[in-house]
């Protein structure tokens, strides 16, 4: 026999708090890993520009030519990247290549200015002397950026992610009463707490933009899955079979019955991020793929929490109703018997 679902009000509560408590200090201490995007950076690109067919031998000079010029200026290569030029139009390779040096964000701009120019003047001489082919163009360009975070587009995006959860909250409220629009705003604020924490404590590379966005989906898919389990309430309440049951009885009877459509949208969901994500390019890709995290946030959320958390939302409201139809009975009563 299956526990009802208010005795696993207290589980989902305990699970809940120590994974959003556990992101909170680990968001506090290290933040999001934003090693997916490009923040302080400094590079040396060497494009190598051919009329004819560029050889191995040539490219492999050019290669010690850059990195016996990084060694003598005391820098240490952190990664390289050989990148070949593709034809737009026929999309064949050209032949042209460009090589691409980065370092550690620490090195001065003085430093990495001074590698670039030595750089540039131990190719020329390399052209010169016919170590690298005379017929080839070399050119040797030095970036250095600096990565910032738009503080004011981020908490823009929370204030109106922030006013959709008020107006999702009105919706909700006049369509299905108070007891079910309390229910879902803490449903939608449980999913999107559980998703920051969750990427905080996993570290999973995101963009600085990513976190909020995550947030909206996992609130938007909140709403979505307590909107289709409030219509099927609303529908089964109806029933005056469901009259005579507690509101503990009633939620399970009625989430029961919502359970496999909510599944079924939440599997399409997933499939549909799952294929976009395997066919995207790297960056979409892991966007797509990692935003099955706020899905699967948001589903517990709406799917469990839920409705543990309405049944005695629910009777509280009930109760509330039952008294005020009481007291509005009695009221006739009590006004004629002083007139009497």
């Amino acid at each position: 026999m299956t526990k009802r679902p208010v005795k696993l009000l207290s589980v989902w509560i305990a699970i809940s708090s120590v994974i959003i408590i556990a992101g909170i200090v680990l968001f506090c201490l290290l933040g999001f890993n934003r090693s997916a995007e490009k923040t302080d950076y400094k590079s040396v690109e060497v494009q190598y520009d051919v009329v004819t067919d560029i050889t191995t031998d040539a490219v492999d000079t050019l290669k010690k030519t850059c990195n016996d010029t990084f060694k003598a200026q005391g820098l240490k290569v952190t990664a390289f990247e050989a990148v070949k030029e593709v034809d737009s139009n026929s999309g064949s390779e050209t032949g042209n290549i460009k090589l691409v040096y980065s370092f550690s964000p620490s090195v001065s701009d003085e430093a990495i200015q001074a590698a670039g120019s030595a750089l540039k003047t131990v190719v020329s001489e390399a052209l010169k002397d016919g170590r690298l082919p005379s017929s080839a163009e070399i050119f040797v360009n030095v970036h250095a950026g600096e990565g910032r975070t738009f503080y004011e587009a981020i908490w823009r995006g929370a204030v109106g992610l922030a006013v959709g959860a008020v107006v999702a909250f009105v919706y909700i409220g006049v369509r299905f009463g108070v007891a079910a629009a309390l229910t879902g705003l803490t449903n939608g604020v449980n999913a999107v707490l559980l998703t920051l924490a969750f990427f905080a404590i996993t570290r999973i590379p995101v963009y600085a933009f990513a976190p909020l966005l995550f947030a909206a989906v996992a609130a938007i898919v909140s709403l979505l899955i307590w909107l289709l389990q409030c219509m099927k309430m609303r529908e089964n309440f109806k029933d005056p079979s469901y009259a005579a049951l507690s509101a503990d009885d009633a939620v399970e009877q009625s989430s029961r019955t919502a359970r496999k459509y909510v599944i079924g949208v939440v599997i399409a969901l997933a499939v549909v991020l799952a294929v976009c994500g395997g066919f995207a390019t790297a960056g979409v890709r892991l966007f797509l793929l990692s935003a099955l995290i706020p899905v699967a946030a948001a589903s517990y959320s709406s799917i469990f929490f839920g409705p543990a958390l309405h049944v005695p939302v629910k009777a509280a409201f009930d109760r509330m109703k039952a008294n005020r139809k009481k007291n509005y009975a009695g009221k006739p009563k009590a006004e004629k018997e002083n007139k009497d």
